[in-house]
């Protein structure tokens, strides 16, 4: 048996999560310190001291953030491989970078009662932002997801969107003893690897380095900026109550991208272009924005299924209405389906992913339920002999997955770790405005 009661095996399964998550950036160096890789398959450089040791670090946090407050460091020892003077010497580092605390003794039926170790919650807080349609939503949280608290700026396309996000981060800075040890930023767009927006449409931005220069306008805190669909991905994968390590996100809005989640780490492409599924061709005849024919978004994205309907034709159609207006807004929903289900039923195969989720501003749609109900009748009658059903669900916090996902991606990125955020699926939807001001 493992330190929780459970199977020893089932912890190493949590444990060997957490790695996979924790270890996609390879040797880059945060705050904390090196932040090395535990599962890459080529290495670009020799092995050092000190990689060795970044790695011991995170496994030893990994190991504390899957145990609960169940661990000790006889139980970290065992799980991980590692030494027993190794381990209490990082542990002992830890709980002064307020990392790692110990959580009290727990007897033993013989020797001396074990200290047990935990995540030191209340120290090190990370801020997750939301940039969204009018308004930038920022919540400040707690490594396991607990919301300290929450504001909301207005933010309209032709604003200074660095000020106001910059705006939200030094509100939730000033509250609160506890440090602000990173923040991260829900953004569209393709994002680089310094956070650096290459290109975002809809907001006209090329090239913007928003993390650095947001950084630079929070007083040098880390920023760290993540794709709004890749952002929902991490979320799902930080809020699960399950271990659940392959995702993918549909987003729809404006436009349609993906999120992806595969095998615990996120998979962004060489060009950080993955999930730009859009403009993939539906074999449709309509012109898309971009200059081709037959894209997706001509077909699925928000503005084409809702057409030209008011709130009292989709009211009407929701009720069972069969006018002209009802039938032509259930076709453009039955094509969206048809071509939406067609897109995971090849992602499910190419990637082998049984797992879809629906985010994005269309999943608050009043017409959203409409169409995941039609993709979900599609894919049930698409499945192949001895494969898994696929089918789609709605985001486990909806728009506020932006903010978790956020965070997580900060977190992932200052400490190496992905980790769970039971207290945030607890709390459910955070408030739109917290203790702090959230005028303009």
């Amino acid at each position: 048996m493992g330190m929780t009661g459970r199977p020893t095996h089932t912890l190493a399964a949590a444990v060997a999560r957490y790695i996979d998550c924790g270890s996609h950036y390879n040797g880059q160096r945060s705050n904390f310190g090196v932040v090395a890789s535990v599962t890459q398959l080529r290495f670009a450089q020799k092995g050092t001291k000190g990689l060795l040791r970044a790695r011991n670090d995170v496994l030893v946090l990994q190991c504390v953030a899957a145990g609960g407050d169940r661990c000790s460091r006889t139980d970290v020892a065992r799980e991980t491989g590692l030494p027993q003077a190794t381990v209490s010497e990082i542990v002992a580092e830890m709980i002064e970078r307020r990392l790692v605390r110990e959580a009290g003794r727990e007897a033993q039926r013989i020797g001396k009662p074990r200290v047990l170790l935990e995540l030191d919650s209340d120290h090190h807080h990370f801020v997750g932002v939301h940039l969204g349609r009018g308004r930038i939503r920022a919540s400040r949280l707690t490594l396991t997801g607990h919301i300290v608290e929450s504001t909301t700026v207005p933010h309209m396309l032709g604003d200074d969107t660095l000020a106001t996000i910059a705006t939200a981060v030094g509100r939730l800075a000033k509250s609160g003893d506890a440090e602000i040890s990173g923040v991260g930023v829900a953004a569209p767009g393709i994002i680089g690897d310094d956070g650096t927006i290459r290109e975002a449409v809809n907001y006209g931005w090329r090239m913007m380095p928003l993390g650095q220069e947001l950084s630079r306008r929070c007083g040098g805190l880390p920023v760290h900026v993540v794709n709004d669909a890749n952002a929902v991905a991490l979320s799902e994968v930080a809020l699960s109550t399950v271990d659940v390590d392959t995702v993918v996100v549909l987003w729809i809005g404006t436009g349609i991208g993906a999120g992806i989640v595969l095998d615990g780490r996120l998979y962004r492409g060489a060009e950080f272009r993955s999930g730009e599924i859009g403009h993939i061709d539906t074999g449709a005849s309509l012109r898309c924005r971009c200059g081709l024919i037959g894209c997706l978004e001509t077909v699925a994205a928000e503005p084409t299924i809702v057409g030209a309907a008011s709130e009292s034709d989709i009211q009407q159609f929701l009720a069972g209405a069969d006018d002209a207006d009802s039938r032509a807004l259930g076709e453009r929903i039955r094509r969206a389906a048809q071509a939406l289900a067609r897109l995971l039923s090849t992602l499910g195969g190419t990637l082998d992913v049984t797992d879809f989720i629906l985010g994005g501003p269309f999943s608050s749609h009043p017409l959203a339920p409409a169409v995941l109900g039609a993709v979900n009748d599609v894919l049930a009658v698409r499945v192949m002999s001895g494969f898994s059903p696929l089918k789609v669900r709605f985001t486990t916090l909806g728009a506020h997955s932006l903010i978790f996902g956020a965070a997580a991606h900060a977190i992932r990125q200052e400490l190496g770790v992905m980790i769970a955020m039971p207290a945030g699926l607890a709390e459910g939807v955070p408030p739109e405005e917290g203790s702090v001001d959230s005028g303009g």
